[in-house]
């Protein structure tokens, strides 16, 4: 859906990448904040409305006709709306349709006549009580001027002097405009759409046009059919005195579809140039996710006085070209028109896939270096569910909770699948009779994700869809020697308890010294936890999760870095601390010397005790000391100063002796 450039300066989402890189890489823009400029346009009643009508439940819409006469001018509409379709329930004696109630209804005829408008709900009287199963059909005849404003409607604009006028109907504004079930998880199986408009103007729509009709007014009619499944908010209305200009997708040695785009003629050369890559993004597409579910109609792009876009089914609304937008609103045409949430609660469905879609193709272009980027560009560090309980306004269902970390619970999907099931997912997703022209929600997509991968992702989708937060990890790590190699000990802590849940997850750590790395993969699903990890090499660095494949904070609490190195040895503190009988002094070598000597002093300087280590091994050493001198007489308690000493490096701290 849409997706609106906001200044730059401002709200810029993305932190700065090298240029030498990533200078091609578009800079995203934050939703929510473009929401805010049209905070006047107030949609209560129908903000409330996160279900269908009562009474709107009871029936089926299979056929929508709108045929409608725009008057530029005057900013007005006029004609009627075919509603077929047929009941689900016996005793069906009314229907319930959503229709702004500043538009004017002039009659109904068909299967009904009497009606009643009010509080944006059209109630019609059918003529005779019909059964389940049994058909109807109705025409609505009605004229007025479409509400606008807030996210969306249907406006009337200008530029350079001509007009625009545009339908933005995402996500109950279809009701604005035209009679319908304006709610998502019932779709029409087809619908035409006639639009009569002065002869100057071009009128697009969804689907195949049809005819064009001239007319003795100086009008003429555009007939437009879409003959796959439609939801009402896809329905789009854009028109102006289009320039047209057409691209060619090849998907097959002797086949090709037609992208035909729209847009003002003074913007022409810019969108010619920004475009060039719109086929090759759709032929990456088509191979990632399966055939265009539109091959037999068409894909094109219709401009219009947004920032954004708005992915109307064959047909987008764009006001900009970027390629990011671009790429992100055709990945629509298979997430969002193709399948459909069937509620607003669930629509990362469609914006989490469309924005994921972007870094995938810029993965295909750019390669990993440049996704992972990307990827780490979209990590907002999101405190929010994904899963929009609270439909009940539009910057609750549009911001980048849905869009950003929609696209990283994708990524971490991913890698919790493996590139080996993720990508046979997609295609096998799109294709799936249950979901293909018409609906899903969180739960039938997770359910079929485990029927695909045969994992039980119970879990997963439990902590990154319904659970806010994310994990916040705080690590320390130590390495010993042992008889075949090193040991590392890593410790590892989620500290985002207090406020949000556990979260269980696969991460990578890599070990690595200078001349060598190792990849170990854990399974972190504790509060506190303790792995240990054989190598053999003695480590110098240790990374969590280095390619960011999870949505999450990292705090090293003490681990071996470079200034140890320099150093060449860490001293740890002593355990127990305070001690009785004995204490183990445990530390660590990173680069080879002839020996090490522990010594022990009191507070006034005087030597207790010492012990020598020749050639000690790199990584873990351990002195203990039972808290005698060199006579082997036990020393008085009190604070004590053991040092670790050696030709090139030094280190020292405190112990207490208690006895």
């Amino acid at each position: 859906m849409k997706k609106i450039q906001i200044p730059f300066l401002v709200f810029i989402i993305w932190s700065i990448v090298p240029l030498s890189l990533y200078a091609q890489m578009e800079e995203r823009f934050d939703i929510s904040a473009q929401e805010q400029k049209h905070n006047a346009w107030k949609f209560d009643k129908r903000r409330t409305a996160t279900k269908t009508t009562a009474g709107e439940e009871n029936y089926d819409v299979g056929y929508y006709k709108l045929n409608l006469a725009i008057q530029p001018q005057a900013s007005l509409i006029s004609g009627s709306v075919v509603v077929s379709g047929r009941s689900l329930i016996d005793g069906l004696d009314k229907l319930v349709l959503n229709l702004c109630e500043n538009m004017v209804v002039d009659s109904v005829i068909g299967d009904a006549t009497v009606f009643n408008h009010g509080m944006d709900l059209l109630n019609i009287t059918l003529n005779s009580v019909i059964n389940s199963g049994d058909q109807f059909s109705i025409e609505i005849f009605y004229h007025g001027k479409p509400q606008t404003g807030g996210f969306g409607g249907f406006g009337f604009n200008s530029q350079g002097g001509d007009p625009i006028i545009w339908s933005l109907s995402e996500p109950y504004y279809a009701q604005c405009w035209w009679p319908c079930k304006d709610f998502p998880n019932d779709k029409a199986d087809s619908v035409d759409i006639l639009l009569t408009v002065p002869d100057n103007l071009t009128a697009v729509s969804n689907g195949s046009l049809v005819a064009i009709t001239p007319h003795e007014d100086q009008t003429h009619t555009f007939h437009w059919h879409e003959k796959h499944p439609i939801t009402t908010y896809l329905v789009s209305v854009a028109i102006s005195n289009y320039a047209k200009f057409s691209q060619w997708f090849k998907y097959g040695p002797n086949d090709s579809m037609e992208i035909t785009n729209y847009i003002y003629p003074s913007s022409l050369e810019k969108a010619r140039a920004e475009l060039q890559s719109l086929p090759d993004i759709l032929s990456f597409f088509h191979q990632t996710f399966g055939p265009y579910p539109f091959l037999d109609e068409k894909y094109g792009i219709a401009q219009f006085p947004w920032g954004g876009g708005m992915e109307h089914q064959t047909i987008t609304s764009q006001g900009s070209f970027v390629e990011y937008l671009n790429a992100h609103e055709l990945a629509h045409q298979w997430f969002g028109d193709l399948i459909t949430t069937a509620n607003w609660q669930d629509i990362w469905l469609n914006e989490g896939f469309a924005t994921y879609s972007e870094a995938l193709y810029y993965e295909h272009v750019n390669g990993s270096d440049y996704y992972h980027t990307y990827m780490k560009r979209l990590d907002g560090h999101y405190e929010d569910a994904l899963y929009r309980s609270d439909t009940t306004s539009v910057s609750s269902i549009f911001n980048r909770i849905v869009y950003d970390k929609g696209a990283w619970v994708l990524h971490m999907l991913r890698k919790v699948l493996g590139d080996e099931t993720f990508f046979p997912l997609l295609k096998a997703y799109t294709s799936d009779a249950r979901f293909a022209y018409g609906n899903v929600t969180t739960e039938s997509f997770r359910e079929f994700c485990e029927q695909f991968s045969h994992i039980d992702l119970t879990w997963f989708f439990n902590q990154w869809i319904y659970g806010s937060g994310y994990p916040k990890y705080k690590y320390e790590w130590d390495v010993q020697s042992v008889q075949n190699g090193f040991l590392v000990e890593l410790k590892l802590e989620q500290t985002q308890i207090d406020q949000h849940q556990l979260f269980t997850m696969p991460l990578e750590v890599v070990l690595s010294s200078a001349t060598q790395d190792t990849i170990v993969n854990i399974r972190n699903d504790q509060q506190l936890q303790e792995f240990k990890i054989p190598v053999s090499f003695p480590p110098r660095y240790l990374t969590l999760d280095p390619d960011n494949w999870v949505l999450k904070d990292v705090d090293t609490l003490s681990s071996i870095d470079e200034k140890l190195i320099l150093q060449g040895i860490q001293l740890k503190q002593n355990f127990p601390n305070p001690f009785v009988e004995a204490t183990t002094i445990d530390f660590s070598v990173y680069r080879t010397v002839a020996y090490v000597e522990l010594k022990i002093f009191n507070t006034r300087g005087q030597f207790i005790h010492s012990q020598r280590i020749d050639l000690p091994n790199l990584g873990g050493n351990t002195f203990i000391w039972n808290g005698k001198d060199f006579s082997g007489t036990i020393v008085p308690s009190g604070v004590y100063i053991y040092a670790v000493e050696s030709p090139q490096y030094n280190a020292q701290k405190k112990m207490v002796y208690l006895h």
